[in-house]
């Protein structure tokens, strides 16, 4: 009756395989749904500070062309002032 030993083993070997499949099977699952989890807030992250960053930039950059506006303005007004001062005080100047 040394039959049935031989069968049993086989019979355990392959319920245990199963057994250790399934749960390498489980594991990479885990693994994939906390991977999905932590690259969900690493987008969500990096979009609210793309976010910010492109606000900050649009309001520096809206600063920067308010200045260069008014620096280009008081340049004019100065010129202005100037040729103004001189076609009056220049000796051929009309009267």
């Amino acid at each position: 009756m040394r039959f049935p030993v031989p069968i049993a083993f086989a019979a355990i070997l392959a319920i245990a395989t199963s057994t250790f499949a399934q749960d390498a099977v489980s594991d990479v699952d885990k693994a994939a749904k906390e991977t999905t989890h932590v690259t969900t807030k690493v987008v969500k992250t990096t979009a609210r500070g793309t976010k910010k960053a492109t606000k900050k930039t649009a309001s520096t950059a809206g600063h920067a062309v308010k200045k260069t506006g008014q620096g280009v303005k008081k340049g004019v007004e100065d010129v202005g002032h100037e040729a103004k001062k001189a076609s009056t005080t220049s000796p051929d100047a009309p009267k």
